[in-house]
């Protein structure tokens, strides 16, 4: 497959029409193909993207490696194709990120192709918007009396939508979480990626709530976007853990605002952090989006 690469270039605003319209033919529940995670993280990742025939290919610089084609299904040998464009530019070292479970269903012969690749940490977490905006089942009835204990303890709580007027005091939350935390690389991309957001929420379709447990006192905020398909995803969801009760009251409350927009809530991957993977369970997440890595042999 002839790919241009002199059209290679960096993820920016003015593309997410393009972005839109393949993905509206491709609809992914992946959190990798939402264009506001490809925008947002577009200066740590090093992400650019090509046209490819009637698909798009985001290229990860950082990576060296490429993601499944976001557009019209790719069949095992076009995706070889385009796998090999890439490694005669001299660009990748045969890696292909974000192939769906679905591809490996329906492509027995992929073998043939490349050898696979499995990361736990790697799997996006999906859950019912429903189940958790009702409490339904014995892990969210658990929940549920967190919730109740900080509706006693701040009886002024209140939720707000992230408008413009907003977005500083959610900035200042976010830095001030984040500082309690120990420093990692992880962090400092998620500074450089989150300043993008608050620069241009409206521009990316973001949307999102922030708690108060008073009017004064700022607990937590969660940042979403629509995907193309029944999910929302969610970016960022930051409470205060001092307040008891307030990571899992921001969590119903971004439900109860979702019910009518979305099915599913996409809450991203635990990145093999075993805190994180605690946390995400005990959410009884409804289903998992599970992607491989694939390497040319």
């Amino acid at each position: 497959m002839k790919i241009d690469f002199s059209t290679l270039r960096p993820v920016k605003l003015e593309d997410r029409k393009l972005f839109d319209e393949k993905l509206a033919i491709g609809a992914s529940q992946s959190c990798e193909c939402s264009f506001p995670n490809l925008f947002m993280y577009q200066e740590p990742y090093g992400l650019e993207f090509v046209e490819a025939g009637d698909r798009l290919v985001v290229y990860e610089r950082k990576a060296r490696t490429i993601h499944y084609p976001i557009g019209r299904w790719t069949e095992p040998a076009e995706l070889k194709e385009i796998n090999d464009a890439f490694l005669a530019e001299g660009l990748t070292d045969g890696g292909i990120y974000d192939v769906p479970e679905e591809f490996l269903d329906r492509h027995p012969e992929c073998d043939d192709f490349f050898e696979l690749e499995f990361d736990e940490g790697a799997i996006d977490y999906l859950y019912s918007v429903e189940k958790i905006a009702t409490f339904t089942g014995p892990k969210l009835r658990k929940k549920h009396n967190l919730v109740k204990q900080f509706q006693t303890n701040w009886p002024y709580a209140e939720v707000r939508r992230i408008t413009k007027e907003e977005i500083p005091v959610v900035a200042k939350l976010a830095a001030d979480l984040n500082s309690r935390l120990e420093p990692c690389e992880f962090l400092e991309e998620e500074a450089l990626a989150m300043n993008r957001a608050w620069n241009n929420f409206d521009e990316l379709g973001l949307g999102g709530i922030i708690l108060y447990a008073e009017p004064d006192y700022p607990a937590g905020f969660s940042v979403y976007s629509l995907l193309p398909s029944d999910t929302v995803d969610v970016h960022y969801e930051k409470a205060d853990h001092a307040v008891k009760g307030a990571p899992q009251t921001l969590t119903w409350q971004l439900a109860i605002a979702l019910r009518g927009k979305a099915k599913f809530m996409n809450r991203e991957q635990d990145m093999n952090e075993e805190s994180l993977r605690h946390a995400k369970r005990s959410l009884d997440p409804e289903r998992f989006f599970k992607r491989y890595f694939l390497r040319a042999k």
